[in-house]
C-alpha cells in the first residue's frame, strides 16, 4: 500500500488564503496555524475558519491601537501587553492598602478572573471598548476582593506590624513611610504559590531599611529641633521648671481614654481640663462639681465657680500656663494639625505647667507629641486604648426614607442638615438637630431630646465628632463624604470619618456600631476608612504656633511700628524658615482683621485683641457689629449691650447667640468700655430659648413636602 504523503499545514492554508483572495504572502502562516489550533502535518483546513481567525486578528489588532486606551480611562487599573497571534495579555492592578492615606499600597498585578476575560475577549473581537462595561467592572472587583480575601491574614499581619514600626519610630514617622512608599512603589507583585510570604519577606527586609533611614534621619532631626524649638520652649518658664511627665491615652473614639485621663485628674489634689469645646468644658466642669471637688469653668467668655478652685475646665485657648498643677488632661491632641486653632494645642503642649500631663487624641498625632517630648526634653509614656464595641461598615446604603429611631445622618453645611431635617419630618420622625452655629446650650439641649427619646433621629453635621453625649446611637449615616474647608470642597479624611462614625455603638448601649451612607458611592470611602489599616500620622510635622502678645508688642518695637498688620507679616517672615519647626496658622483672616483694626488707631495690645475676636468675618452684618465695637473702644465710649428681637428668624437668632457670645468675650478684655454683661447674657439666653422653641415646635409636625423651613436660607 503507498504511503500517504504528508503536507504541511502552512501549505494548505496557503491554498485556502488563495481561494479567500489573499496573498499568502501577507499573512503569518504558521501564527495562523496556532491559533486554529491545528497540526504541523496534514491539518483540515477550513475556508471559513481561516477568513474568522483573519477577522478576528484584525479586529485585534485595531483594538490594540485605539480601543485599549480608551479601555483604560475608564478602568484604569488594567493593564494590557501584546501577546502571541495579535491576543492581549491583561492584567488587574490591585492596590491593598498598608496605611490610610494613599500611601504604603501594596501593588499585586493578576490576570482577570473567566468571566472578566470573556468580556475582554468580545470587546476585542467587537473594537467595543464600552461593552459590558458595568460586567467587566463588577467581575474586576470580584477578582480584587478574592485576592484581598486570599491574603487578609498577611496584610492583617503586615499592617501590625507597620503599625508597631510607627510608635517605635514616633516623631520620625514620616521619614519612616517615605523610604517605605518609595520602595513599594517600585515593586509590584504577581501571583505565585506562596504569595503572603514573598510579600512578607519583601516588607521585612524594607522595613527594617526604613526602620535605619528613621534613626539616621533622627539625630540630623534632632539637632535642627534644639535650634528651633529653644526660644520658643524656653518661654515657658513655669512648665521648664517642673521636668514634667507627659503620657499620651492614644486611641479611637468610644475606647475610654478621656475618661481614664479624667479619673486622674479628679484624684490629683489640682488639675487642670483643656477642652476643645466650651461644651464639653461645661460638662466635665459638671462632672468635677459632682466629685464634690472645689471646681471651676473658663472660657474666653465667663468664668463660673469657686474663686480659687483647685480644679479647672477650661477651652484651650484659655489654658492657664503660669499656675502650676499636679495633672493637666489636653483633650483631642490630634488638633495640633489644624491650621485654624492649632496653636492652641501646641502652647499647651509645651507650656502648661503641669507635673504630669495627659494628652488624649488619636494615633495620628503620636509623631507630633514625641517630637514635641523630644525637644522639650521630657519623659513620654503611650498607653494605647483599644475601642470597647467593634465599629462596622453596612454593606448596603441606608436612604433617608429608610433610617430608623435612634440613628444619626451627619450631613456637612447648615443648609444641608435642614433639608434632610425637613424630609425627615415629613416622612414621620421627630427630629433632633445638632450644627456648629448652634450655641453649645442648644446643641446639649437637643442631644438631651435625642438621649431621652424624644427625638427619634438625630440631623447633625460633624459637630457630633466631639463631645456630645448622645447615649444609645445604633447608627451613623454619612448623606456626604464630601466637606466645604473654608477654602474649598474636600473629601473627609479617614481620621475625620473614623472620628464621627466612632459615635456609633456606644459602650454600654449597643454590642457594636454600624456606619452608612445614604448612597452607593460615599460607601466606598467609608469602607476604606474602616479597613483597619493603620492610621497615617502627619506628613508635617511641625507645630501651628501664632504670636501672643508679648511677641507682638516685642516686634512692633523692633520695628518701630503701631501697625499690627506689619508686626504679623514680620513674624510669619521671621519665624517660618526653611526648615523651621514650625508654622503659621491661618493668617489670611487675622492679617484682614488686622488692616480693618489698624484704621482706628487702637494701641496695639488692644488691637491684637479685637483681631482674634470670636467674629464671623464672613458674615457681613458680624463685621459692621465689631467695627463699631472698634471705633467705640477707640473713642472712649462705653458699648451697650446688644439689642436684638427673639422672635425672628432662625439665622438671625443664632447671629445674636454669636455676637452677644463675642461681647462677653470682650467684656473679660475690655471690662470699661463692654459694661452690660447681664444683659447680654439675658438676651443671649431668650435667644437661645427662641431657637430651642423653634427646633422643638417643627421636629415633628407635619410639614407640607417642599415647603421652606422658617429661618433657612
Amino acid at each position: 500500500m503507498a504511503r500517504k504523503r504528508n503536507h504541511l499545514t502552512t501549505d494548505l492554508m496557503a491554498d485556502a488564503l488563495h481561494r479567500l483572495g489573499i496573498g499568502a504572502a501577507a499573512v503569518d502562516r504558521e501564527a495562523l496555524r496556532l491559533r486554529l489550533g491545528l497540526p504541523e502535518y496534514n491539518g483540515f483546513v477550513e475556508d471559513e475558519a481561516v477568513a474568522a481567525a483573519l477577522r478576528d486578528g484584525g479586529a485585534r489588532r485595531a483594538f490594540a491601537e485605539t480601543g485599549v486606551a480608551a479601555l483604560r480611562s475608564t478602568v484604569p487599573a488594567l493593564r494590557s501587553e501584546p501577546g502571541r497571534d495579535d491576543d492581549l495579555v491583561w492584567r488587574l492592578r490591585v492596590k491593598i492598602p498598608l496605611l490610610d492615606d494613599g500611601r504604603l499600597d501594596l501593588r499585586i498585578d493578576v490576570p482577570p478572573n473567566e468571566t472578566a476575560a470573556h468580556i475582554l475577549e468580545e470587546m476585542a473581537l467587537g473594537n467595543d471598548p464600552a461593552r459590558q462595561l458595568d460586567g467587566l467592572r463588577a467581575a474586576l472587583a470580584a477578582t480584587a476582593t478574592q485576592l484581598e480575601g486570599t491574603l487578609c491574614r498577611a496584610v492583617a499581619r503586615l499592617r501590625d506590624q507597620i503599625r508597631d514600626d510607627l510608635h517605635e519610630t514616633g516623631a520620625d514617622a514620616p521619614t519612616y513611610i517615605a523610604h517605605l512608599d518609595r520602595s513599594l512603589r517600585s515593586r509590584v507583585f504577581t501571583p505565585a504559590p506562596n504569595l503572603a510570604h514573598v510579600i512578607g519577606d519583601t516588607l521585612k527586609t524594607v522595613r527594617t531599611r526604613a526602620k535605619v533611614v528613621a534613626r539616621e534621619e533622627s539625630g540630623r532631626r534632632r539637632l535642627r529641633d534644639r535650634v528651633g524649638f529653644g526660644s520658643y520652649i524656653d518661654k515657658f518658664v513655669p512648665a521648664r521648671r517642673l521636668n514634667r511627665r507627659i503620657v499620651f491615652h492614644m486611641g479611637p473614639t468610644n475606647s475610654g481614654k478621656t475618661y481614664a485621663a479624667l479619673q486622674a485628674l479628679a484624684k490629683a489634689p489640682t488639675g487642670t481640663y483643656l477642652a476643645p469645646l466650651r461644651l464639653l468644658a461645661l460638662e466635665n466642669y459638671e462632672n468635677l462639681l459632682e466629685r464634690g471637688l472645689r471646681a471651676g469653668m473658663v472660657t474666653g467668655e465667663e468664668v463660673l465657680g469657686e474663686p480659687d478652685p483647685s480644679h479647672t475646665a477650661r477651652t484651650i485657648e484659655t489654658a492657664d500656663l503660669r499656675r502650676p498643677v499636679d495633672i493637666a488632661v489636653i483633650d483631642e491632641i490630634q488638633m495640633l494639625s489644624d491650621p485654624d486653632r492649632g496653636w492652641a494645642w501646641t502652647n499647651a503642649l509645651f507650656g502648661i505647667p503641669a507635673k504630669t500631663v495627659i494628652v488624649c487624641g488619636s494615633d495620628d498625632a503620636l509623631s507630633h507629641v514625641r517630637r514635641a517630648a523630644e525637644a522639650a526634653n521630657e519623659s513620654l509614656d503611650v498607653v494605647t486604648f483599644e475601642r470597647k464595641t467593634p465599629l462596622v461598615a453596612l454593606e448596603e446604603p441606608v436612604p433617608l426614607e429608610d433610617v430608623q429611631p435612634g440613628d444619626s445622618v451627619v450631613a456637612f453645611s447648615r443648609r444641608a442638615v435642614h433639608e434632610i431635617r425637613e424630609t425627615l419630618v415629613v416622612a414621620g420622625r421627630s427630629v433632633a438637630t445638632i450644627y456648629g452655629a448652634l450655641s453649645p446650650e442648644v446643641r446639649r439641649a437637643e442631644a438631651r431630646r435625642f438621649r431621652d427619646g424624644e427625638a427619634e433621629v438625630l440631623v447633625t453635621t460633624d459637630a457630633i465628632g466631639m463631645g456630645l453625649n448622645l447615649g444609645p446611637l445604633k447608627r451613623v449615616i454619612f448623606s456626604a463624604v464630601t466637606k466645604w474647608d473654608g477654602t474649598a470642597t474636600r473629601p473627609l479624611t479617614n481620621p475625620e470619618i473614623r472620628q464621627i462614625a466612632g459615635r456609633a455603638g456606644r459602650f454600654g448601649h449597643q454590642d457594636e456600631g454600624h456606619v452608612s451612607a445614604t448612597d452607593d458611592v460615599s460607601l466606598g470611602p467609608i469602607r476604606d476608612a474602616l479597613a483597619g489599616a493603620p492610621t497615617a500620622p502627619a506628613a508635617d510635622t511641625r507645630f501651628y504656633v501664632r504670636p501672643d502678645l508679648i511677641a507682638i508688642e516685642a516686634a512692633a518695637m523692633e520695628l518701630n511700628t503701631a501697625s499690627l498688620a506689619d508686626v504679623l507679616v514680620h513674624f510669619s517672615r521671621a519665624t517660618f524658615y526653611d526648615g523651621s519647626p514650625f508654622q503659621p496658622s491661618e493668617m489670611e483672616e487675622a492679617l484682614e482683621a488686622a488692616r480693618a483694626v489698624d484704621r482706628a488707631g487702637l494701641p496695639i495690645r488692644e488691637a491684637f485683641v479685637f483681631a482674634v475676636a470670636p467674629i464671623d468675618r464672613r458674615d457681613v452684618a458680624s463685621k459692621a457689629v465689631l467695627d463699631r465695637w472698634v471705633q467705640a473702644r477707640a473713642a472712649g465710649a462705653f458699648v451697650p449691650a446688644l439689642r436684638a428681637r427673639v422672635d425672628g428668624e432662625l439665622d438671625d437668632l443664632e447671629r445674636t447667640v454669636k455676637l452677644a457670645a463675642a461681647y462677653l468675650w470682650l467684656a473679660r478684655r475690655f471690662p470699661d468700655t463692654f459694661d452690660e454683661v447681664e444683659a447680654t447674657k439675658t438676651l443671649r439666653g431668650r435667644a437661645n430659648a427662641a431657637i430651642e422653641t423653634q427646633l422643638r415646635e417643627t421636629a415633628s409636625r407635619t410639614i407640607a413636602r417642599g415647603s421652606t423651613l422658617e429661618g433657612v436660607p
